[in-house]
């Protein structure tokens, strides 16, 4: 029987497979908390953007239907951070009656909203304080659809509360490492951003 030489044979040594998977493994080693940090990241990002296309639907909606309507953000308890609640047409149009967070939503004129990857609301407080129902704070926002004094889209504080009608949503991560804004202006414009607004 004929012997193949050494040098003649192909393949790898054992020493050289165990020498690449060491490396591999280091290298993943390395990676993995850049990547963790990429995808949070991407979850806020995510987050981020349904809340701010949910926004633009409340203020064109306000100015396509002439009604002034609301968003409502749970602020209380920390453990309820994780939702929002908006109207895309009053409950009542002809008696300008606004569903409240202790109606039930509807799916279509008034929507639920919650934040996925367990992402919650910072404890700063958006816009102007609606009061507590059923157990939890609610802060409000409302667009005004331009009667009276307001321009068409103008974000304003919900009448009769206290508070601003230009603010800054912050979102969270839920080991709060991360954070996303969601920022409303006094023009009504609404954007996102990975760093919190200017002053």
């Amino acid at each position: 029987m004929r012997r193949i030489p050494l040098k003649n044979r192909f393949g790898f040594t054992f020493i050289e497979l165990v020498v690449v998977i060491v490396i591999v493994l280091i290298l993943t080693g390395i990676s993995l908390p850049y990547l963790n940090s990429f995808i949070t990241s991407q979850q806020l990002q995510e987050v981020a953007w349904q809340l701010v296309q949910d926004l633009k639907l409340v203020k064109e909606s306000a100015i396509i239907y002439q009604q002034d309507l609301r968003v409502y953000f749970c602020t209380d308890p920390q453990n309820s951070r994780n939702f929002y609640l908006f109207e895309t047409f009053q409950k009542e149009p002809l008696n300008n009656t606004h569903y409240t967070p202790g109606d039930t939503p509807d799916g279509i004129h008034f929507i639920k909203r919650e934040l996925k990857y367990n992402i919650k609301f910072t404890a700063h407080k958006p816009f102007s304080d609606f009061g507590w129902i059923d157990g939890k704070e609610y802060y409000c926002l409302t667009f005004y659809c331009g009667k009276d004094n307001h321009f068409r889209g103008q974000p304003g504080p919900c009448p009769g509360c206290s508070g601003l009608g230009n603010d800054t949503i912050e979102i969270t991560n839920s080991t709060g490492t991360k954070k996303w804004y969601v920022i409303v202006d006094i023009a009504g414009r609404i954007r996102m951003s990975g760093s919190p607004p200017s002053s």
